[in-house]
């Protein structure tokens, strides 16, 4: 993620004015803080909030779900694109886009329409807490947003500390079940596998979310899987005959704590790292004695 922490205070009546530098490397400059907010992603929804902006929003995308006050806002987006017109509709002084996620069409159109456009993509961890400082300053809000980005920083700080010199785990991460999805190690969630002492089996391969075949699959035979959701759902049979469902080291983790890189991506963090270690104590009683 590029430097998002340079805001620039202009003197006398243009005080409150702030220019901060996005994702995509294009200098976001407002008069003053946005007052009149849209976010293009669930997950930036969540990161608007936890910067104390929240209140500021006018619109989000679907999806956008949490917190529950996001749950009752207009809708402007979603897989299909961005509905220009509703959101122009609103007359917002500031949209906050996912790089990877929104079309960018959709973003050039928005900001033909002089609207500014804040590019974001949180790739790493240390990308969550950095946005949340972002959008703090292009909302006003940093008063609230800095001490959230030191708690989160936090977490992940106390839980890479408390996962050193574990034992490694070799590890499936599913995202998808159908089609059969995972990351390489440029994701987000790769880093939480290595945070929590485990060691993604596909790490080393080209796409960032890719369709692994189940012949490589159970090739590598991972000691342990993880698959997300947010409700109570079985292992997938086609795990069958794998050393992780023979074990029965296969683990639910909450979905959109992971998948939605967001605030609380610490949380799913933790999850991660309570599952490793069930598969770790899961390994020894296993051992013959």
């Amino acid at each position: 993620m590029l430097a998002l922490l340079t805001a620039l205070a202009l003197p006398c009546a243009s005080a409150q004015a702030v220019s901060v530098v996005d994702d995509n490397g294009k200098v976001v400059a407002l008069a003053k803080p946005a007052e009149r907010i849209v976010s293009l992603a669930p997950s930036l929804t969540e990161l608007i909030f936890a910067a104390g902006a929240g209140g500021k929003l006018v619109a989000v995308s679907a999806y956008s779900d949490f917190p529950a006050a996001a749950k009752g806002l207009p809708q402007v987006a979603d897989a299909a694109g961005v509905s220009l017109e509703a959101l122009l509709a609103l007359k917002p002084d500031l949209v906050i886009a996912w790089k990877s996620g929104n079309r960018d069409t959709d973003i050039k159109r928005v900001a033909e329409f002089g609207v500014p456009v804040f590019v974001l993509e949180v790739a790493k961890l240390a990308d969550v807490p950095q946005a949340i400082r972002a959008i703090g300053k292009l909302g006003g809000t940093t008063a609230i947003a800095e001490p959230e980005a030191r708690r989160i920083e936090g977490r992940f700080e106390t839980l890479r500390r408390a996962n050193l010199g574990k034992r490694k785990v070799r590890m499936f991460f599913e995202i998808s079940r159908l089609p059969l999805m995972t990351v390489n190690r440029h994701h987000a969630i790769d880093e939480v596998i290595s945070l929590c002492g485990g060691v993604n089996v596909f790490r080393d391969q080209v796409p960032l979310v890719f369709t692994p075949s189940l012949e490589e699959l159970f090739r590598l035979q991972p000691e342990a899987i993880l698959y997300p959701a947010n409700e109570p759902t079985p292992p997938a049979p086609q795990y069958r005959g794998l050393r992780a469902w023979d074990e029965q080291r296969i683990y639910q983790v909450g979905a959109d704590a992971l998948l939605r890189t967001g605030p609380r991506l610490a949380e799913g963090a933790r999850q991660v790292c309570a599952a490793l270690d069930r598969a770790r104590a899961s390994s020894i009683a296993d051992r013959p004695r």
